[in-house]
């Protein structure tokens, strides 16, 4: 099997790509189940089962120029991951690339936006989760996935979409802050309110996407850690991804939380085509690709 993401379909050099795939194999912050560890492997094993041609802008994404580069070596200590995370996407971003991070829990995304935001200055962040993620501490450590937004916060304007789970002090902390998030019930509502709220709050800057695998429903997606009922459905992400990628300039994101579960293969290929769907919605957004039907990225 090869270990490329949509395998030996894609024969790009990391020199020749515009895309680069990270994979991110770290779970030690998990609090609930485990196994992220294991879920960059399994969406590159997942998507060499793809059909290539989209349907949406019936062409093949793919020749964007995608490359896979080796797994991270990272240590079980989480500052001395984040920094190992850092220094890969950093290079990444100097290579003029577009980093594409697999988790790995979602305290993966730490290291990748401070490299981010470290390359391009004040940066837009949009979260797509189940949780808040903005605790200050939690389980003794500030650097837990249920930490992360609140670790980059300062780093640029967040927007978060999808939420349906967080603490009275989370949301004491984004009340003190003058924010509120995009709720997933109001996106579930399949209203333009929702979408237009999100796309309100694009300030321009350069956006960094990260996606928790369960903002999805677990009937969509049961493979992760810390599900949640009440997620979004497959139509609503795309619509969302669709609208916010046409809008924005995107120079990084990473999908995280997916924690396979033995015998049972959907999960990862649904993560696999949504990441190969993103990639579409941006080469397309960027003119890399000869595109011969309406995308689904038309604004909100």
């Amino acid at each position: 099997m090869s270990r490329q993401f949509l395998g030996s379909h894609t024969s790009f050099t990391r020199q020749e790509s515009r895309f680069l795939i990270i994979p991110a194999p770290f779970d030690v912050t998990a609090s609930y189940g485990t196994g992220a560890r294991f879920g960059p492997a399994r969406i590159i094993e997942a998507s060499q089962q793809l059909e290539l041609f989209d349907e949406e802008l019936l062409c093949e994404p793919w020749k964007a120029a995608i490359h896979t580069q080796e797994p991270l070596d990272l240590p079980v200590v989480v500052e001395k991951a984040q920094e190992v995370i850092s220094s890969a996407v950093r290079m990444c971003l100097e290579e003029e690339k577009l980093p594409i991070l697999l988790g790995g829990d979602h305290s993966v995304s730490i290291g990748a936006i401070r490299a981010a935001h470290n390359h391009y200055g004040q940066i837009d962040i949009l979260q797509l989760d189940a949780h808040a993620d903005l605790r200050d501490e939690y389980q003794g450590t500030c650097y837990s996935h249920a930490c992360v937004m609140r670790r980059i916060w300062g780093l640029g304007n967040v927007i978060q979409a999808g939420i349906r789970s967080l603490s009275s002090r989370e949301w004491e902390f984004l009340k003190d802050q003058g924010r509120t998030p995009v709720f997933a019930k109001d996106i579930l509502a399949e209203t333009d309110n929702a979408l237009e709220k999100i796309c309100r709050c694009l300030s321009g800057r350069p956006l960094y996407i990260t996606v928790d695998v369960d903002c999805m429903d677990p009937s969509v997606m049961p493979a992760t850690g810390t599900p949640e009922p009440g997620g979004l459905q497959w139509q609503h992400i795309l619509r969302l991804l669709g609208s916010v990628i046409h809008q924005a300039d995107v120079i990084g994101l990473d999908v995280v939380e997916l924690a396979p579960v033995p015998g049972l293969h959907y999960p990862e290929y649904t993560v696999a085509r949504l990441i190969y769907k993103i990639i579409g919605y941006i080469a397309y957004a960027r003119g890399l690709l000869d595109a011969q039907g309406p995308a689904h990225v038309s604004s909100a």
